[in-house]
Protein backbone atom coordinates (compact mmCIF):
# COMPACT_ATOMS: atom_id res chain seq x y z
CA UNK A 1 0.00 0.00 0.00
CA UNK A 2 1.46 3.37 -1.08
CA UNK A 3 1.52 6.31 1.32
CA UNK A 4 -1.97 7.64 2.03
CA UNK A 5 -3.68 9.99 4.45
CA UNK A 6 -5.85 8.29 7.06
CA UNK A 7 -8.29 9.80 9.51
CA UNK A 8 -8.72 7.57 12.56
CA UNK A 9 -11.94 8.59 14.26
CA UNK A 10 -13.08 7.08 17.54
CA UNK A 11 -12.44 3.61 18.84
CA UNK A 12 -10.40 2.14 21.67
CA UNK A 13 -6.71 1.35 22.21
CA UNK A 14 -6.68 -0.73 19.02
CA UNK A 15 -7.22 2.39 16.93
CA UNK A 16 -4.61 4.31 18.88
CA UNK A 17 -2.05 1.58 18.25
CA UNK A 18 -3.16 1.41 14.62
CA UNK A 19 -2.53 5.15 14.23
CA UNK A 20 1.05 4.77 15.36
CA UNK A 21 1.58 1.78 13.09
CA UNK A 22 0.24 3.68 10.09
CA UNK A 23 2.63 6.53 10.84
CA UNK A 24 5.46 4.03 11.10
CA UNK A 25 4.60 2.83 7.59
CA UNK A 26 4.97 6.36 6.23
CA UNK A 27 1.31 7.31 6.08
CA UNK A 28 -0.13 10.61 7.28
CA UNK A 29 -2.55 10.13 10.16
CA UNK A 30 -5.14 12.50 11.58
CA UNK A 31 -6.63 11.49 14.90
CA UNK A 32 -9.96 12.52 16.38
CA UNK A 33 -11.97 11.15 19.26
CA UNK A 34 -9.26 10.49 21.86
CA UNK A 35 -9.04 13.77 23.75
CA UNK A 36 -9.22 12.02 27.14
CA UNK A 37 -6.36 9.66 26.24
CA UNK A 38 -4.06 11.27 23.68
CA UNK A 39 -4.63 14.96 24.27
CA UNK A 40 -1.07 15.98 23.35
CA UNK A 41 -0.62 13.72 20.33
CA UNK A 42 0.65 15.61 17.25
CA UNK A 43 -1.85 13.57 15.23
CA UNK A 44 -4.79 14.88 17.26
CA UNK A 45 -7.12 17.22 15.32
CA UNK A 46 -9.17 20.01 16.86
CA UNK A 47 -12.40 18.95 15.22
CA UNK A 48 -13.96 16.32 13.00
CA UNK A 49 -13.78 18.46 9.86
CA UNK A 50 -10.02 18.93 10.21
CA UNK A 51 -9.54 15.17 10.53
CA UNK A 52 -11.73 14.25 7.56
CA UNK A 53 -11.08 17.08 5.07
CA UNK A 54 -8.08 15.81 3.08
CA UNK A 55 -8.00 12.17 4.14
CA UNK A 56 -8.12 9.34 1.64
CA UNK A 57 -9.61 6.87 4.10
CA UNK A 58 -11.50 7.23 7.36
CA UNK A 59 -11.07 4.41 9.85
CA UNK A 60 -13.73 4.06 12.51
CA UNK A 61 -14.15 1.86 15.58
CA UNK A 62 -14.89 -1.80 16.20
CA UNK A 63 -17.78 -1.96 16.83
CA UNK A 64 -18.63 1.10 14.76
CA UNK A 65 -21.50 2.11 17.02
CA UNK A 66 -23.36 0.55 19.92
CA UNK A 67 -26.65 2.24 19.14
CA UNK A 68 -26.36 3.40 15.54
CA UNK A 69 -26.45 7.06 16.59
CA UNK A 70 -22.98 7.81 17.92
CA UNK A 71 -19.59 6.30 17.14
CA UNK A 72 -18.01 4.02 19.70
CA UNK A 73 -15.54 6.54 21.17
CA UNK A 74 -14.80 5.68 24.82
CA UNK A 75 -11.85 8.06 25.04
CA UNK A 76 -13.65 11.16 23.82
CA UNK A 77 -15.31 13.83 25.92
CA UNK A 78 -18.48 14.18 23.81
CA UNK A 79 -20.55 12.04 21.42
CA UNK A 80 -19.37 11.80 17.82
CA UNK A 81 -22.54 11.33 15.83
CA UNK A 82 -22.45 8.99 12.86
CA UNK A 83 -24.57 11.31 10.75
CA UNK A 84 -22.20 14.23 11.42
CA UNK A 85 -19.30 12.08 10.28
CA UNK A 86 -21.03 10.85 7.13
CA UNK A 87 -22.02 14.39 6.14
CA UNK A 88 -18.34 15.35 6.07
CA UNK A 89 -17.12 12.36 4.05
CA UNK A 90 -16.86 13.01 0.33
CA UNK A 91 -17.84 10.45 -2.32
CA UNK A 92 -14.20 9.77 -3.25
CA UNK A 93 -13.33 8.93 0.35
CA UNK A 94 -13.99 5.54 1.98
CA UNK A 95 -15.11 4.82 5.54
CA UNK A 96 -13.76 1.59 7.06
CA UNK A 97 -15.05 0.29 10.40
CA UNK A 98 -16.16 -2.95 12.07
CA UNK A 99 -19.56 -4.39 12.99
CA UNK A 100 -21.32 -1.69 10.97
CA UNK A 101 -25.06 -1.76 11.65
CA UNK A 102 -27.48 -1.92 8.69
CA UNK A 103 -28.92 1.48 9.54
CA UNK A 104 -25.46 3.03 9.15
CA UNK A 105 -25.09 1.46 5.70
CA UNK A 106 -28.53 2.87 4.82
CA UNK A 107 -27.58 6.33 6.06
CA UNK A 108 -24.33 6.21 4.11
CA UNK A 109 -26.14 5.29 0.90
CA UNK A 110 -28.25 8.44 1.22
CA UNK A 111 -25.07 10.50 1.34
CA UNK A 112 -23.44 8.50 -1.46
CA UNK A 113 -20.72 7.31 0.92
CA UNK A 114 -18.81 4.05 0.47
CA UNK A 115 -18.42 1.93 3.61
CA UNK A 116 -16.37 -1.22 4.12
CA UNK A 117 -16.90 -3.47 7.15
CA UNK A 118 -13.53 -4.98 8.07
CA UNK A 119 -15.22 -7.65 10.18
CA UNK A 120 -16.78 -9.12 7.08
CA UNK A 121 -13.27 -10.20 6.23
CA UNK A 122 -12.57 -13.83 7.09
CA UNK A 123 -8.87 -13.16 7.67
CA UNK A 124 -9.52 -10.64 10.46
CA UNK A 125 -12.26 -12.75 12.01
CA UNK A 126 -9.94 -15.74 12.20
CA UNK A 127 -7.08 -13.75 13.71
CA UNK A 128 -9.38 -12.06 16.23
CA UNK A 129 -10.27 -15.49 17.58
CA UNK A 130 -6.77 -15.70 19.11
CA UNK A 131 -6.98 -12.74 21.55
CA UNK A 132 -10.63 -13.60 22.22
CA UNK A 133 -9.67 -17.10 23.32
CA UNK A 134 -6.70 -15.86 25.36
CA UNK A 135 -8.96 -13.29 27.02
CA UNK A 136 -11.53 -15.94 27.87
CA UNK A 137 -8.87 -18.08 29.52
CA UNK A 138 -7.53 -15.08 31.44
CA UNK A 139 -11.02 -14.38 32.78
CA UNK A 140 -11.56 -18.04 33.68
CA UNK A 141 -8.32 -18.15 35.68
CA UNK A 142 -9.07 -14.90 37.50
CA UNK A 143 -12.69 -15.71 38.31
CA UNK A 144 -12.33 -19.26 39.63
CA UNK A 145 -10.53 -20.98 42.49
CA UNK A 146 -9.60 -24.09 40.51
CA UNK A 147 -6.96 -24.90 37.95
CA UNK A 148 -8.16 -25.22 34.39
CA UNK A 149 -5.87 -28.23 34.11
CA UNK A 150 -7.93 -31.41 34.56
CA UNK A 151 -11.17 -29.41 34.89
CA UNK A 152 -14.24 -29.94 32.73
CA UNK A 153 -14.71 -27.24 30.09
CA UNK A 154 -17.83 -27.01 27.94
CA UNK A 155 -17.33 -24.91 24.81
CA UNK A 156 -20.67 -24.13 23.16
CA UNK A 157 -20.12 -23.64 19.45
CA UNK A 158 -17.21 -24.88 17.35
CA UNK A 159 -16.71 -22.01 14.96
CA UNK A 160 -13.70 -19.70 14.70
CA UNK A 161 -13.50 -18.84 18.41
CA UNK A 162 -14.68 -22.22 19.63
CA UNK A 163 -11.97 -24.07 17.72
CA UNK A 164 -9.14 -21.82 18.90
CA UNK A 165 -10.41 -21.73 22.50
CA UNK A 166 -10.87 -25.50 22.68
CA UNK A 167 -7.33 -26.02 21.41
CA UNK A 168 -5.85 -23.62 23.94
CA UNK A 169 -7.80 -25.20 26.81
CA UNK A 170 -6.63 -28.66 25.83
CA UNK A 171 -3.09 -27.32 25.60
CA UNK A 172 -3.14 -26.48 29.32
CA UNK A 173 -4.58 -29.85 30.26
CA UNK A 174 -8.31 -29.14 30.50
CA UNK A 175 -10.89 -31.75 29.54
CA UNK A 176 -12.87 -30.14 26.72
CA UNK A 177 -16.35 -30.99 25.48
CA UNK A 178 -17.24 -29.12 22.30
CA UNK A 179 -20.90 -28.53 21.45
CA UNK A 180 -21.26 -28.80 17.67
CA UNK A 181 -24.05 -28.48 15.11
CA UNK A 182 -22.96 -30.91 12.39
CA UNK A 183 -21.12 -34.15 11.90
CA UNK A 184 -18.13 -32.54 10.16
CA UNK A 185 -17.59 -30.27 13.17
CA UNK A 186 -17.89 -33.28 15.46
CA UNK A 187 -15.21 -35.07 13.45
CA UNK A 188 -12.95 -32.00 13.54
CA UNK A 189 -13.37 -31.69 17.32
CA UNK A 190 -12.62 -35.39 17.81
CA UNK A 191 -9.49 -35.10 15.65
CA UNK A 192 -8.25 -32.36 17.98
CA UNK A 193 -8.79 -34.48 21.09
CA UNK A 194 -12.07 -32.96 22.27
CA UNK A 195 -15.28 -34.78 23.14
CA UNK A 196 -17.96 -33.60 20.67
CA UNK A 197 -21.67 -33.47 21.50
CA UNK A 198 -24.50 -32.12 19.40
CA UNK A 199 -26.64 -29.23 20.59
CA UNK A 200 -29.59 -31.51 21.28
CA UNK A 201 -27.35 -33.56 23.59
CA UNK A 202 -25.88 -30.58 25.43
CA UNK A 203 -28.28 -30.68 28.38
CA UNK A 204 -26.80 -33.92 29.70
CA UNK A 205 -23.32 -32.35 29.80
CA UNK A 206 -24.20 -29.19 31.71
CA UNK A 207 -24.00 -30.68 35.22
CA UNK A 208 -20.43 -31.86 34.64
CA UNK A 209 -19.01 -28.52 33.48
CA UNK A 210 -16.75 -26.48 35.76
CA UNK A 211 -16.72 -23.63 33.24
CA UNK A 212 -19.05 -23.07 30.29
CA UNK A 213 -17.84 -20.86 27.43
CA UNK A 214 -20.52 -19.77 24.97
CA UNK A 215 -19.52 -18.57 21.51
CA UNK A 216 -22.94 -18.66 19.81
CA UNK A 217 -24.92 -15.36 19.50
CA UNK A 218 -28.28 -17.06 19.89
CA UNK A 219 -29.96 -17.93 23.19
CA UNK A 220 -29.13 -21.56 23.91
CA UNK A 221 -28.91 -21.50 27.70
CA UNK A 222 -32.14 -20.43 29.40
CA UNK A 223 -34.67 -21.62 31.98
CA UNK A 224 -35.29 -24.82 30.02
CA UNK A 225 -31.81 -26.15 30.71
CA UNK A 226 -30.20 -23.91 33.35
CA UNK A 227 -31.60 -26.14 36.10
CA UNK A 228 -28.91 -28.65 35.14
CA UNK A 229 -26.02 -26.20 35.70
CA UNK A 230 -24.31 -26.30 39.10
CA UNK A 231 -24.28 -23.10 41.15
CA UNK A 232 -20.48 -23.16 41.29
CA UNK A 233 -20.13 -23.33 37.50
CA UNK A 234 -18.79 -20.17 35.85
CA UNK A 235 -20.39 -19.13 32.57
CA UNK A 236 -18.43 -16.89 30.20
CA UNK A 237 -20.37 -15.57 27.21
CA UNK A 238 -18.06 -14.57 24.38
CA UNK A 239 -20.81 -13.89 21.86
CA UNK A 240 -22.37 -10.61 20.78
CA UNK A 241 -25.93 -9.55 21.72
CA UNK A 242 -28.45 -11.11 22.10
CA UNK A 243 -25.87 -13.50 23.65
CA UNK A 244 -26.23 -17.23 24.19
CA UNK A 245 -26.94 -17.13 27.93
CA UNK A 246 -30.27 -15.57 28.89
CA UNK A 247 -29.52 -12.66 31.23
CA UNK A 248 -32.75 -12.74 33.24
CA UNK A 249 -32.97 -16.51 33.55
CA UNK A 250 -29.38 -16.78 34.77
CA UNK A 251 -30.20 -14.33 37.57
CA UNK A 252 -33.25 -16.35 38.55
CA UNK A 253 -31.08 -19.47 38.86
CA UNK A 254 -28.35 -17.61 40.74
CA UNK A 255 -25.68 -18.39 38.18
CA UNK A 256 -22.48 -16.41 37.72
CA UNK A 257 -22.36 -15.22 34.13
CA UNK A 258 -19.75 -12.88 32.67
CA UNK A 259 -20.66 -11.16 29.40
CA UNK A 260 -17.58 -10.06 27.51
CA UNK A 261 -17.35 -7.44 24.77
CA UNK A 262 -14.49 -6.46 22.48
CA UNK A 263 -12.01 -8.77 24.19
CA UNK A 264 -9.34 -8.36 21.47
CA UNK A 265 -9.23 -4.62 22.19
CA UNK A 266 -9.00 -5.14 25.93
CA UNK A 267 -6.61 -8.09 26.03
CA UNK A 268 -4.19 -7.40 23.17
CA UNK A 269 -4.79 -4.00 21.51
CA UNK A 270 -1.33 -3.85 19.92
CA UNK A 271 -1.47 -7.32 18.37
CA UNK A 272 -5.04 -6.72 17.24
CA UNK A 273 -4.05 -3.38 15.71
CA UNK A 274 -1.41 -5.24 13.66
CA UNK A 275 -4.17 -7.55 12.41
CA UNK A 276 -6.28 -4.52 11.49
CA UNK A 277 -3.34 -2.87 9.71
CA UNK A 278 -2.85 -5.92 7.50
CA UNK A 279 -6.58 -6.12 6.79
CA UNK A 280 -6.90 -2.43 5.96
CA UNK A 281 -3.85 -2.66 3.68
CA UNK A 282 -5.43 -5.54 1.75
CA UNK A 283 -8.76 -3.70 1.54
CA UNK A 284 -7.13 -0.54 0.20
CA UNK A 285 -5.10 -2.48 -2.36
CA UNK A 286 -8.22 -4.29 -3.54
CA UNK A 287 -10.28 -1.11 -3.60
CA UNK A 288 -7.72 0.84 -5.58
CA UNK A 289 -7.46 -2.10 -7.90
CA UNK A 290 -11.13 -1.62 -8.73
CA UNK A 291 -12.68 -4.22 -6.42
CA UNK A 292 -15.49 -2.26 -4.78
CA UNK A 293 -17.74 -5.04 -3.53
CA UNK A 294 -19.52 -3.30 -0.65
CA UNK A 295 -21.61 -0.18 -0.51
Amino acid sequence: MDARTFAVVGGDRRNLALSKMLCGKGHTVRLFGFVNYERESPMQCKNLYEAIEDSDYIIGPIPCSHNGGALNAPFHNAPIYVEDLLRLIKPHQTFIAGFVKPEIFEMASKFGIHILDMLKREDLLLLNAIPTAEGAIKIAIEETEITLHNSHMLVVGYGRVGKVLSGMLRGIGARVTAVVNKSSAAAAARCCGHEPVFFEEMEACLKHADIIFNTVPHTLLDKTNMKHIRKDTLLIDLSSPPYGVDVNDSRDFGLKVLYTNSLPGKIAPVTTAAYILDTVSHMVDELEGGDRDES
